[in-house]
């Protein structure tokens, strides 16, 4: 338990050690709360193909970018080895999304899992976070990560489901019933 406490903390270091990460965070964040507030007010919106591919590719960026960060470092060390392994990991999953995507062969119901806001925006901010270097891999900060994923999957499913849908919300404002 004392691992896992430590692992958060570390998470939590990562985000203040060095304040040039944000550069990289900040518009990950703002598009994360937008995309899952807007999918939350617009209940019957589904995300929609080019969506679909629009994350691929800006998750794939983002560990493009983790990977010039990583090789300025030019490390030959342990953990720079396992941080190309991961990004490697990500940028794989992110060209994947982007095969889907563009050629529609999984059902549309698992692309918009594979690539929705909370899947791509979480896992952009651990790239960023690994590939730049300010949080230190090690299985208790993985485990952390596993749990704050559910956490934050659990928090946004609990917005959406109090955001209601404009119809909804001019319609009780009226005193109707809702459709």
């Amino acid at each position: 338990m004392n691992q896992l406490i430590q692992g958060f903390q570390l998470i939590g270091q990562s985000l203040t050690e060095d304040i040039s990460i944000w550069w990289f965070l900040t518009p990950v964040f703002i598009l994360w709360i937008v995309m899952e507030i807007y999918f939350g007010e617009y209940k019957k919106e589904k995300l929609s193909w080019n969506t679909i591919l629009a994350n691929g590719i800006s998750f794939t960026w983002i560990n493009i970018a983790s990977f010039r960060v990583l090789f300025l470092e030019n490390s030959a060390s342990i953990d720079f080895t396992l941080r190309i392994v991961l990004l490697g990991i990500f940028f794989l999953y992110g060209i994947c999304i982007i095969y889907i995507a563009f050629t529609h062969k999984l059902p549309h119901r698992f692309g918009s899992w594979l690539a929705g806001p909370t899947t791509i925006y979480f896992l952009s901010t651990v790239s960023i976070l690994w590939g730049q270097g300010v949080l230190e891999i090690s299985k208790w900060v993985l485990m952390d990560f596993i749990i704050l994923y559910f956490v934050i999957h659990l928090i946004f499913w609990l917005i959406k489901k109090k955001l209601g849908m404009p119809g909804e919300i001019e319609a009780i404002s009226r005193g109707q019933e809702p459709l």
